[in-house]
């Protein structure tokens, strides 16, 4: 008699890891699985148990190629390709998240987690009211599904119902007082002129022994959010500090492999010449920079124009460049051409019929040259803010991306602010001309001047809505939600002198202005 292919190890197996999961031995977890592979390559659970660890341990890239594996073994199961999903989204490969979200709702319409993952994919889309809606879905299915309520809530803000969005958090709270994301988002929605019960309740489960680390962190943000808009930064500092720093344990960051990605961008893409192109659908308006330097505010200004439709944060340019980085296409004529063909595919539509687009991703930075080869026809902004300032606002700020280690401390921050300098050097003397530089601290001081000079220099008529950037009522999902809301206003950039004996001594590092 022949013997049955085995798919999987045995079911003891399979319990030993889940118990080693349970007790946080992740790197443990991901280390056995990738043995057991070897003798089991075709076993489903290995797969899917290897990329939520690498998942769980901010390993994105072989997260993806483990969940990726176990949707080309069992396409058929909806957790498969939800999960697949998330390690798609958490590379910003948005496009095929949502393929995979979408049909993960095809394949069990009821999935409670294929809702979710697809409501996170479409925050990142910037289609909130589609996001509220399958929230309120999931309600319905779920009563005690309190984390569609904190998501529903997010939605709210991003569209500026911030009454209704404080109200959603609430709930999610009062519902589960642990809830450790919706104290967070809370918080930052909160203006905190007094102490209050809800931050008594913060810092109890703050100070609760059994409170672990991730909700830890989000607390600790909390509370730094709290008592930094109370103008006690001697109180905030130490909050900020333990967020940072198990975020940054979790993440894994380092701040080589960034030097050493830079580095392979400029071999591969500093040499390219101007594609000569047939005419484009669209026109795009790259913003890009620092995050936290100013993008958002510009984007609202722009697609505040009649012409210009605001895309948001899109991951499609650094999702296909990766073929290139990859060696799997050359950075040639051709490879260019179809790099231009599945740019336009996927954002054209985005641009609801109008002349012009913005592609507001602050890391596209990275990729300048290759855009200006790529899209002739395209407005590339660099927006700039004193180097101080922008670094202080990405160490303070939460960023719900996962991408963005370096963010997460201060020598860090100032050594990948040194590195986006370079590139962006690097990128002006390679294209003089092709990037338009938009000083922020210029944009606040003088804001119709350079608003004007800037519609001016995009070829665009003058459109008075430009001036009212807090009157565009497009939803916006960044760490610069709420700001959006205000008119244009100056001071931020000064904020960061409150932490100077904290800071002080890594900043020193960093140019003046």
């Amino acid at each position: 008699m022949t013997q049955a292919w085995v798919l999987d190890p045995p079911q003891g197996i399979i319990d030993g890891l889940v118990r080693l999961h349970e007790a946080g031995e992740n790197a443990v977890v991901a280390e056995e699985a990738r043995k057991l592979l070897e003798a089991f390559p075709a076993s489903y659970t290995l797969w899917q148990i290897l990329g939520g660890v690498l998942l769980e341990l901010g390993q994105y890239g072989p997260a993806e190629l483990a969940l990726g594996q176990a949707v080309t073994l069992r396409p058929d199961i909806a957790e498969a390709q939800a999960n697949h999903s998330t390690a798609l989204r958490a590379l910003e490969r948005i496009d095929e998240a949502e393929t995979r979200a979408r049909e993960a709702l095809r394949l069990d319409a009821g999935s409670v987690r294929a809702m979710m993952e697809l409501s996170a994919v479409l925050i990142h889309r910037g289609a909130m009211m589609e996001v509220v809606k399958i929230c309120d879905q999931v309600l319905r299915l779920d009563r005690t599904a309190w984390a569609a309520m904190n998501t529903r809530g997010v939605a709210l803000q991003a569209m500026g119902r911030l009454p209704d969005a404080r109200r959603a958090f609430e709930a999610a709270i009062r519902e589960v007082p642990t809830f450790a994301e919706a104290h967070r988002n809370l918080s930052a929605l909160k203006p905190w002129t007094a102490p209050d019960a809800h931050l008594a309740q913060m810092l109890a489960i703050h100070d609760d022994a059994a409170t672990e680390d991730p909700d830890r962190m989000r607390l600790s943000v909390a509370l730094f959010r709290a008592y930094d808009k109370m103008n006690q930064p001697e109180v905030a500092w130490p909050y900020l500090a333990e967020a940072n720093a198990l975020r940054k344990a979790a993440q894994g960051y380092e701040f080589a492999a960034d030097a050493e990605l830079f580095a392979h961008i400029r071999a591969v893409f500093g040499d390219l010449e101007p594609l000569a192109a047939e005419a484009a659908p669209v026109v795009p308006i790259f913003i890009l920079g620092m995050p936290r330097s100013g993008t958002t505010l510009s984007e609202q200004i722009m697609s505040s124009h009649g012409s210009v439709t605001g895309a948001g944060e899109l991951g499609v340019v650094n999702a296909l460049a990766q073929h290139f980085l990859s060696g799997a296409v050359r950075a040639d004529a051709a490879g260019l051409t179809a790099f231009r063909a599945a740019y336009f595919e996927a954002v054209a539509p985005l641009a609801q019929g109008r002349a012009f687009v913005t592609d507001k991703m602050p890391h596209n930075f990275r990729y300048a040259g290759l855009i200006a080869a790529a899209f002739p026809e395209a407005k590339i902004v660099h927006v700039t803010r004193d180097a101080r300032a922008v670094c202080w606002s990405n160490l303070a700020h939460y960023f719900v991306a996962e991408g963005l280690g370096y963010a997460n401390d201060a020598a860090d921050v100032v050594g990948f602010h040194g590195l986006y300098r370079e590139m962006m050097d690097f990128w002006e003397k390679r294209w003089p001309g092709r990037i338009r530089v938009l000083d922020y601290e210029a944009l606040v001081e003088n804001p119709e001047a350079e608003t004007r000079a800037l519609i001016s220099d995009l070829g665009l008529p003058w459109d008075e809505a430009c001036l009212r950037p807090e009157d565009n009522r497009r939803a916006v999902q960044t760490a610069s939600t709420a700001q959006v809301r205000r008119r244009v206003y100056k001071g931020s950039s000064a904020a960061w002198k409150r932490y100077e004996p904290w800071v002080g001594t890594a900043f020193s590092h960093l140019p003046e202005g």
